[in-house]
């Protein structure tokens, strides 16, 4: 989760909330703003995010924190933008916007989120989603910046569950060799979150570390010679269509049926990737789920 600090208020409360759930003598409290403030995270940005008062705007950027925005239930003080935009024209619609709250996915341009912040003034909060650690600290995090930190606090409990759940289940499983196809054999790197998933449900993406852009070279997956295929369900990829391709169709993978489709939405940097990684599993260690 990075540095964490609340002011005085926010520790006194925080003390309140541990030492009652600790003698398990009440529910945890479900209101809407639990007094925290001020609050500083850092998250992935170079400057750390300060909240002095709970935000009453917030603009999401990127799919990871549009969807913990709304698993937080804070759709209410949400406000969209085109965040397919770069440049001037995106940071004139969040300009409009007027957010006091930007949060913003680890691959947002760092320029145009210091125009953002010199135009609203608005705090920056930078996702770190490069491993399922990452995603865990940054909804705690995020819950602290928005005044939910018992809402965070319950998705994390729930994506520790799966973990713990998929790590007992293919603990004494062998590592299998995949490859993740995102489209036309295009991939993902072994250090990006996807490929972190693919390691904690015990397999080793044969793609490496850094693969170049564009499609993988056929030749060369044939000589790696992956155990497990998967595709993202953006992907269009069918087990059909790579049995239907002349140099496909020899991959192990293929010949064997060990074919499966990841959920993007699942696998995007917020509170369904334990849903993702359980997806995974399932496809690299089926004997380990029935």
């Amino acid at each position: 989760m990075g540095r964490v600090r609340v002011g005085a208020a926010g520790l006194a409360a925080c003390v309140l909330f541990v030492a009652g759930t600790a003698c398990g003598a009440r529910d945890e409290p479900t209101g809407e703003v639990v007094p925290i403030y001020p609050v500083t995270v850092q998250g992935a940005a170079e400057r750390p995010a300060v909240m002095r008062n709970a935000p009453r705007r917030i603009v999401p950027l990127g799919a990871g924190p549009r969807r913990i925005m709304g698993a937080l239930g804070l759709k209410a003080r949400t406000v969209t933008v085109n965040d397919s935009l770069v440049g001037l024209p995106l940071v004139g619609q969040i300009r409009r916007a007027r957010p006091d709250l930007i949060v913003a996915s680890g691959d947002s341009d760092p320029l145009d989120l210091a125009r953002a912040r010199t135009a609203t003034g608005a705090t920056i909060y930078v996702e770190p989603d490069s491993s399922i650690e990452d995603v865990v600290g940054a909804i705690g995090d995020i819950g602290l910046l928005t005044g939910r930190p018992l809402q965070a606090r319950k998705l994390t409990k729930a994506i520790e569950r799966v973990r713990r759940s998929v790590a007992v289940r293919v603990r004494t499983a062998p590592r299998v060799k995949v490859f993740v196809d995102t489209g036309d054999f295009a991939t993902v790197p072994s250090r990006g979150l996807l490929g972190d998933l693919v390691s904690e449900a015990h397999g080793t993406n044969v793609a490496g570390p850094s693969p170049e852009p564009g499609p993988f070279p056929l030749q060369r997956l044939l000589r790696l010679d992956p155990q497990a295929y998967l595709a993202t369900s953006d992907s269009n990829t069918t087990l059909a269509g790579l049995r239907a391709d002349p140099l496909a169709r020899r991959l192990r993978a293929i010949r064997t049926g060990r074919f499966g489709i990841v959920s993007v939405a699942a696998a995007a940097p917020g509170p369904g990737v334990g849903r993702a990684l359980e997806e995974i599993a399932r496809v690299l260690h089926p004997d380990a789920f029935r």
